[in-house]
């Protein structure tokens, strides 16, 4: 995959990504219909196996490797021995155990078949365009002397451990965390219930041994703007920002370092940002920033604030915007009310707030919001949802349930939710090639 090639760049455009979605929505859809259920059936139960399999690819730094040997491929014996050579570390420690060829084999066969990567000879691999999407573009040397920067020179990388770690072995106990009679109500979701723990998922992550899968967490975060497709919360047809007055103040809520309002400060010098979280996260910013957009914290028009969305947000805020980021689906209802709340008390009546998150679609016909409800062109056979071209969206806000007790919502959730604490949303607007909505809410 070469992001600059000419065929790339055509992902860009949003008829190439409507057309793409529409494609895969159909071919998802024909599969089902003409393969014998029972296929589909062993493949969706051997999902895990795919998991496992992307985990060792990025694990084992295999794009990186195969990207180093060039169009002709590598041979797996070869591929094993340069993995093994990264897993010694800069001082060559003895491996206890080295990497079977043959384990090797029957995963990147299986990848392959995946179409993962591409076995052009018996036992030798090349990248292809998905697996290149893994390779960090370090060299193997860089890799031997520190395997764990990869994240910082490409974050979507550490989606791989972020998403299939501690999530795999979560949903393995699902169906016994919702179907064991009498099973002990301490357990709060699938994730207590599978690692014995009545402690918060990120509570969990601040224990001293997880250290390193906190870090890379924090660095596939940083990867969420590939999320949201070609969605753009700078742009005024997704907020009419150039509409507000000079040093309107905008409140970033949940705002972790400050990532979306650097960006948004870049963009519109004539508004004033406060970049609010935990005291451990906003503690992080400078050594975040080091100097970068020195201008911009420099010149006043964006500080930190250590607050908790919980409590009451400080007198005399007087607010412009509030923007919500990808904070609701962290939390159930309860919560979500609680936090809404506290910014509507904060609230004056021109303050408007913006809610940024996956707006799940119904799988059925829904005729209750003008737009933003469907994905589907009208009287279309695809899903409503578009199927398969979304369905990670899906499967991610099962997660996020399984973890944390929240999720993703659909848009008639999200209207129900802010209209209880006293919120409408006034205004959607949609990402093209993403399931990202941009809601812009007014008091009510």
């Amino acid at each position: 995959m070469t992001p600059t090639s000419e065929a790339e760049k055509l992902r860009n455009d949003p008829a190439v990504i409507k057309a793409a979605d529409y494609i895969v929505s159909a071919c998802g859809q024909l599969s089902n219909a003409v393969h014998d259920p029972f296929h589909t059936l062993m493949e969706a139960l051997c999902a895990c196996h795919l998991t496992a399999s992307l985990q060792v690819l990025e694990a084992g730094h295999i794009a990186e490797i195969l990207r180093d040997a060039g169009p002709g491929g590598l041979h797996i014996d070869e591929i094993a021995r340069q993995v093994d050579k990264i897993r010694a570390g800069a001082d060559g420690t003895p491996l206890s155990k080295p990497l079977d060829p043959a384990w090797l084999s029957q995963i990147l066969r299986m990848l392959a078949t995946h179409e993962w990567t591409r076995e052009v000879r018996p036992d030798v691999f090349v990248n292809n365009r998905l697996s290149s999407f893994l390779d960090s573009g370090m060299t193997l040397e860089q890799l031997h002397e520190a395997p764990g920067s990869k994240y910082d020179t490409n974050p979507a990388i550490a989606m791989v451990p972020m998403s299939s770690a501690e999530p795999f072995r979560t949903m393995t106990k699902l169906s016994e965390f919702l179907l064991t009679p009498n099973l002990d109500p301490k357990w709060e979701n699938p994730f207590n219930y599978a690692y014995q723990t009545e402690e918060k998922l990120y509570v969990w992550f601040e224990r001293p041994e997880n250290a390193y899968r906190l870090k890379q967490i924090g660095r596939a975060m940083t990867a969420g703007d590939r999320a949201e497709g070609l969605g753009d919360i700078t742009s005024t047809s997704t907020f009419p920002w150039n509409n507000l007055s000079s040093d309107t103040l905008v409140v970033d809520v949940g705002g972790g370092v400050g990532g979306l309002s650097v960006k948004l400060a870049l963009a519109h010098p004539h508004l004033k940002f406060i970049v609010q979280d935990r005291a451990q996260t906003v503690a992080m910013a400078p050594a975040v920033w080091g100097q970068q957009h020195k201008e911009v914290f420099a010149s006043g028009r964006l500080t930190y604030q250590a607050q908790d969305f919980f409590d009451p947000q400080p007198e005399g805020l007087n607010p412009g915007v509030f923007v919500l980021r990808r904070v609701l689906h962290n939390w159930p209802a309860e919560a979500c009310h609680k936090i809404l709340k506290n910014l509507r008390a904060a609230a004056t009546p021109d303050t408007k707030l913006i809610i940024i998150e996956h707006i799940l679609p119904l799988a059925c016909a829904d005729d209750s919001f003008a737009d933003g409800a469907t994905l589907a062109p009208k009287y279309s056979p695809l899903l409503p949802n578009l199927g398969k071209a979304y369905a990670a969206g899906y499967s991610f806000s099962l997660t996020m349930m399984a973890m944390m007790n929240g999720k993703d919502r659909t848009l008639r959730e999200y209207a129900e939710l802010t209209g209880a604490a006293g919120w409408r949303i006034e205004r959607v607007v949609r990402a093209e090639g993403s399931l990202i909505g941009y809601m812009t809410c007014v008091p009510v």
